[in-house]
C-alpha cells in the first residue's frame, strides 16, 4: 500500500491551535490520560458517578492550566487545583454512599468541598466563556436565594445556600447530573472521533471535494465554502470550530476571487452554523437531545436530514444568485485539485470507512458509545497502517515520528475540546438546576401555554426569540440544554410532538451563532476575513433569512421529519424546497437579472404559500410563483435583447 507525496500533503491539515497545545509536557500527559479514561469508561470499566466526577474535575484542572493567572495570583490556581482534586477525590471514593443516600443536610467538610469546587468551576467558566456567563449564573443564583422577595408569578419561596450547594455537589442537579453524564459518556467520544478524523486529513479532503463539486460554477469560491463547511460540520459540531478549521482555507480564497470581506465571512459563518444541524454526525447538542428524549441518536439524525438539506439548498442558491448579481467568477482551474488528489484511495478510506462503521453500527442497533469506539479503533489502525506502509514518505523513523506527532496532537486537541464542552455543559447545568429547583420552568411554561391558547404561531415566535437570546451568549450545547428545559414543556402541552419541538429549539440555538449582537461564528469569521462584525452579521442574516422559516415548517408538519409514508415525505420535501428556493430568490432580488420590487413581493408571497403545510396553499403557491417568475424572465429576456440591439447598433 502506497500513498503519493502530493496526496499526503493535500490530506494533512495543520492542527487547530488552542490553549491545550501550549501546556507543559506533564500537564499534556495528564490530559492524554484523562482522554483515555473516557475511552475506558465507554468500554464499561468505569461507573457513571465516577466518570461524571472525573469528567468535570479534569475539565476544571485543564482550564486552570490553559488560562493561568500571572504573578502572585498564580498561587490561587494551585489552591483551586488542590481543592478540585480533593473534592473530586471525595466524590469518587464515597461514590456508592453518595448515590445511595437521600438527605438534604451534610457535615462541614462536605460543605467546604462543595463551596471550593463551586468557586473553581465558576472561575473556569470565567476563563473559558467570559465574565458575561458568570454574571448570568450569578443572576440565577441570586434569583434562587431571594426569590421570595420577587412579586408576581415569577416569585418563589427561596432556596437556602446549603440546599443549593448540596444540589450542586452531592445531589442530582450538579456536577453529576444527567447533562454532565451525556457530555462525559457520549459527547466526549465524538469529540475524540472528530479530532482524529481531522488529524487524518478530513478537513483538506472535504475542501478538495467541495472544490471539485462547486469550484467551476459561478461564485465557486462561495459554493466551496458552503459545501466544505457542511461536510466539516458533520464532525466538528461547533460553528466556531468549523469557521476556524475550514475558514482559514475558504475565506482567503473567496477574498482572492472578488468576494468582499463581509460577504466572505458571512458565507463561512452561516455554512458553519448549518453544519451543526447536518447528519450523520451533527453537533454535541444532537447527542444531548437523543439522551434527554430517551431515543436513539439515529432517530434524531433521520429527523434532521430533510430540514438540513433545505437549509443548504437555500444557502447554496443564495450564494449562487449573489455571485451572479455581483459578477463573481468561478475558481481558477489551477486551484482545483486533480481527481488523483481529491479521490486518492487512501484519503477516501481514512474518511469513509470510520464514518461508515459508526453509522452502520448505530443503524444495526449498537449503542452510540460502542459504535464510536469501534470507528475510532478502525481509524487509528488505518492511520498506523498508512504510516507504516507508505513507502514514499521517507524512512521508517521519519514516518513513525510523524505518526507519533499526529497521535499526540489528536489526544491534546481532544483533551482541550472535551474540557471546553464539559465547562459549557456544567455552566448550563447550573442554570438548569436553578430553573428546576425554583419552579421557574413551570412558571414560564404556563405563560407560554396561556399565550399559545390564543395563538400557536405567537408561542412559536416567542420560543424562537427566547432560544436565540439564550444562544447569544452561549455555545450551542449550553443554549439548547437551557432552552429545552424552559421552552420544550409548554410547546408539548400545546399539542406539539416532542421531537419536532426539541429540533425547533435546537435549530434556533444553532442560528444564534450568527444573530447579533453576540454572534460567535461572525466574530470568528471576521478574525479571519478582516471584516467588520455588524456588516458581516447583516450579510449573514440576509443569506439566512429564508432559513429562519424552515423550523416553522417541520414543527407544524412532522412529515418533513420523515414521520409519514414516503409519497407524503417526497411531496412535502419538494414543495418545501421549491418554497425555500423561491423565497431565497425573492430575498436576493436576482435571477438572471435584478427582480422588480413588486415581483419580489409576489414571489415571496408565492413562496410562503408553498411553505404552508396544506395542499391547497401548495397549489396556489406554485401558480403564483410560476406566474411571477414567468413575468420576470420575460422582462429579463426583453432587457437582454434590448442590450444586444444597442450593442449591435
Amino acid at each position: 500500500m502506497t500513498t503519493s507525496k502530493a496526496s499526503s500533503e493535500a490530506e494533512a491539515p495543520a492542527p487547530e491551535e488552542g490553549p491545550g497545545l501550549r501546556l507543559p509536557r506533564a500537564v499534556l500527559l495528564c490530559a492524554t490520560v484523562w482522554v483515555m479514561f473516557h475511552l475506558l469508561a465507554a468500554a464499561g470499566h468505569v461507573g457513571s458517578h465516577t466518570l461524571r466526577s472525573v469528567h468535570v474535575g479534569g475539565a476544571i484542572l485543564l482550564t486552570l492550566a490553559a488560562f493561568p493567572l500571572q504573578g502572585r495570583w498564580r498561587l490561587l490556581d494551585f489552591g483551586l487545583a488542590a481543592a478540585t482534586i480533593a473534592a473530586v477525590g471525595y466524590l469518587v471514593v464515597e461514590g456508592d454512599r453518595i448515590v445511595m443516600a437521600n438527605w438534604f443536610t451534610y457535615p462541614g467538610p462536605e460543605r467546604i468541598l462543595a463551596t471550593l469546587v463551586f468557586v473553581a468551576l465558576l472561575e473556569s467558566i470565567r476563563r473559558t466563556l467570559g465574565h458575561a456567563f458568570v454574571i448570568l449564573i450569578c443572576v440565577f443564583i441570586a434569583y434562587a436565594i431571594w426569590g421570595s422577595y420577587i412579586p408576581g408569578p415569577l416569585g418563589h419561596r427561596g432556596l437556602s445556600v446549603d440546599r443549593l450547594l448540596f444540589s450542586f455537589y452531592l445531589g442530582t442537579q450538579g456536577v453529576t447530573a444527567s447533562l454532565i453524564g451525556i457530555s462525559a459518556s457520549v459527547v466526549a467520544l465524538f469529540l475524540i472521533f472528530g479530532e482524529f478524523l481531522k488529524a487524518g486529513g478530513a478537513g483538506r479532503t472535504f475542501v478538495n471535494f467541495a472544490l471539485r463539486l462547486g469550484g467551476r460554477m459561478r461564485g465557486g469560491a462561495g459554493l466551496v465554502a458552503v459545501i466544505g463547511s457542511s461536510f466539516m460540520g458533520m464532525i466538528s459540531g461547533s460553528a466556531v470550530a468549523n469557521v476556524a478549521s475550514t475558514g482559514v482555507l475558504t475565506i482567503p480564497l473567496m477574498k482572492r476571487l472578488g468576494f468582499s470581506r463581509g460577504l466572505s465571512g458571512a458565507i463561512e459563518a452561516v455554512a458553519s452554523t448549518g453544519g451543526q444541524f447536518m447528519p450523520p454526525i451533527m453537533g454535541p447538542g444532537a447527542f444531548l437531545m437523543a439522551e434527554l428524549l430517551g431515543i436513539s441518536y439515529l432517530q434524531v439524525a433521520q429527523a434532521a436530514l430533510i430540514p438540513s438539506t433545505l437549509f443548504f439548498i437555500g444557502l447554496l442558491l443564495a450564494v449562487y444568485l449573489l455571485a451572479g448579481r455581483q459578477g463573481l467568477q468561478p475558481v481558477p482551474e489551477d486551484l482545483i485539485p486533480s481527481r488523483r488528489i481529491t479521490y486518492a484511495p487512501w484519503a477516501l478510506i481514512l474518511l469513509v470507512l470510520p464514518i461508515g462503521i459508526l453509522v452502520g453500527m448505530v443503524i444495526a442497533g449498537y449503542t452510540v458509545q460502542y459504535a464510536v469506539l469501534w470507528a475510532l479503533g478502525a481509524m487509528l489502525l488505518l492511520m498506523a497502517a498508512g504510516a507504516a506502509l507508505s513507502e514514499r514518505d521517507g524512512p521508517v523513523r521519519a514516518r513513525a515520528g510523524r505518526f507519533g506527532r499526529t497521535m499526540k496532537n489528536g489526544f491534546e486537541s481532544s483533551a482541550w475540546n472535551i474540557a471546553y464542552i464539559a465547562i459549557i455543559v456544567a455552566a448550563a447545568q447550573m442554570i438548569v438546576a436553578v430553573i428546576n429547583l425554583t419552579g421557574l420552568g413551570a412558571t414560564l411554561s404556563q405563560i407560554i401555554v396561556t399565550i399559545g391558547q390564543e395563538s400557536l404561531i405567537l408561542s412559536l415566535m416567542l420560543t424562537m426569540i427566547a432560544a436565540i437570546v439564550l444562544g447569544m451568549g452561549m455555545p450551542t450545547p449550553a443554549a439548547y440544554a437551557v432552552a429545552a428545559a424552559v421552552l420544550a414543556p409548554p410547546l408539548s402541552r400545546l399539542g406539539l410532538e416532542t421531537l419536532p419541538t426539541h429540533l425547533f429549539i435546537y435549530y434556533f440555538a444553532c442560528l444564534a451563532a450568527i444573530t447579533p449582537p453576540v454572534a460567535a461564528a461572525i466574530f470568528a469569521a471576521c478574525a479571519i476575513s478582516g471584516g467588520r462584525v455588524m456588516p458581516t452579521a447583516g450579510q449573514a442574516l440576509r443569506l439566512a433569512l429564508p432559513l429562519f422559516l424552515v423550523p416553522f415548517l417541520f414543527v407544524n408538519d412532522p412529515v418533513l421529519l420523515m414521520d409519514a409514508d414516503m409519497p407524503a415525505v417526497i411531496l412535502a420535501t419538494t414543495t418545501g424546497a421549491a418554497g425555500v428556493c423561491a423565497l431565497t430568490a425573492a430575498s436576493m432580488g436576482f435571477l438572471r437579472a435584478p427582480i422588480h420590487p413588486l415581483l419580489r413581493i409576489g414571489l415571496g408571497c408565492g413562496a410562503l404559500l408553498m411553505l404552508t403545510p396544506n395542499w391547497m396553499s401548495d397549489v396556489a403557491g406554485v401558480l403564483v410563483s410560476a406566474a411571477v417568475l414567468g413575468l420576470h424572465l420575460r422582462r429579463a429576456s426583453r432587457g437582454a435583447g434590448a442590450g444586444e440591439e444597442t450593442s449591435a447598433a
